[in-house]
């Protein structure tokens, strides 16, 4: 009679992420996902997703990561690849070479390694640039007419 109605549990929306590995879980092993991935705690291994991937303060990761976007405030002990975006807080350390598109790393972060910018969708269709020698050649003729 005074019973209260059911309710279901509502679907997590922490960044809309398909994935959350939380701050007790230690995972040995590969991860690959299509959507969004959530780290707060120990992975060994590698991270690879077409979405984002999102590492919390106290995550410690000990893995290449590759996904479309990178948010770093824990440790990364191995490369980082981000199609899109790489974003290091001020709490982020990575151990490991990075590629990125756009790179932002915020004072008080700790990067050791190599750094590449990579090629945006956009860079890779632009023409190559006239060289210099046919510009002064054209001219050339231009005034010898």
């Amino acid at each position: 009679m005074f019973e209260k109605p059911k309710t279901e549990l509502a679907p997590t929306k922490s960044h809309g992420a398909e994935t959350i590995v939380g701050t007790s879980v230690k995972l040995k092993g590969n991860i690959k996902s299509d959507g969004d991935i959530i780290v707060d705690g120990v992975i060994t291994g590698e991270v690879k997703t077409k979405g984002s991937v999102v590492i919390g303060k106290n995550a410690n990761i000990l893995a290449n990561v590759k996904a479309t976007n990178v948010s770093v405030s824990g440790m990364v002990q191995g490369n980082i690849e981000a199609v899109e975006r790489l974003e290091l807080t001020e709490s982020g350390k990575v151990l490991g070479d990075i590629s990125a598109s756009i790179l932002s790393i915020a004072p008080g972060a700790i990067f050791t390694g190599k750094s590449q910018m990579a090629a945006s969708h956009q860079e890779k269709e632009i023409e190559p640039v006239v060289e210099i020698e046919e510009i002064i050649e054209t001219e050339k003729k231009k005034e010898e007419k």
